[in-house]
């Protein structure tokens, strides 16, 4: 009987002890996310749409003019013939120039130099997006394994330009700007009106010395943000 006791015991102390870390891991977690919540330190470059976006050291400017869903579009072939192509598209309507005074080389386009992914690569805090006009439908939150970035609700795999030689092989000259559509085909339907959904430009990818593209958010800044 007394050994019966002092299982009993001794099972309630691991039981209490089991329960009192399972509190303090949660209350952890609580505290670690509320000081991320409160962290003030915005973020060196936040670009949204129809703003002036510098891309590679001011070499080139940039400005996301529209984004739109199209269930069809229009492109160009290799041979310069038009065809209608069916699916899931995000247009963004970009106008683009190389600054007069850049000594880079004149640039051709590919495929890589443009994506849309569901996160942005700059820090934006929690509290600025939760009260952002006009973000009410957005579902975003932090991804900590990937290091505060902001997320939107549909992930999706980040995706490159479809094929369509409007852009494709197009040169980028010194002082001319340039507007035209860019298509990005995608596996679902995402509602751009309601999802947060981020450019990534970056004509270099690890070359030439500039290895930082520029992540812009396809959304018009926030009242708060400005």
């Amino acid at each position: 009987m007394l050994k019966t006791h002092k299982y009993k015991k001794n099972w309630n102390v691991c039981t209490f002890l089991c329960i009192a870390l399972a509190i303090g891991a949660v209350i952890g977690l609580v505290i670690r996310k509320t000081k991320i919540a409160q962290k003030n330190d915005v973020v060196e470059t936040n670009y949204f749409l129809n703003e002036i976006v510098p891309v590679h050291d001011n070499n080139y400017e940039l400005i996301n003019n529209k984004i739109k869903n199209y269930n069809s579009v229009t492109i160009k072939d290799k041979k310069g013939n038009e065809k209608v192509e069916e699916g899931y598209f995000i247009c963004v309507n970009i106008s683009i120039s190389q600054n007069e005074s850049s000594q880079l080389k004149s640039h051709k386009i590919d495929k890589d130099d443009f994506k849309i992914k569901d996160h942005t690569g700059v820090y934006i805090p929690l509290n600025d997006i939760m009260g952002a006009v006009g973000w009410d439908a957005i579902d975003v939150h932090f991804d900590n394994a990937d290091g505060g970035h902001v997320m939107s609700s549909t992930k999706f795999k980040t995706t490159t330009l479809y094929e369509d030689y409007n852009y494709i092989d197009f040169y980028l000259m010194p002082g001319i700007e340039h507007t035209f559509n860019l298509y990005f085909k995608t596996t679902k339907f995402i509602d751009v009106s309601k999802e947060l959904i981020v450019l990534e430009v970056d004509f270099y990818n690890f070359s030439n010395g500039y290895r930082q593209g520029t992540d812009i958010i396809l959304f018009s800044r926030p009242e708060n943000l400005k």
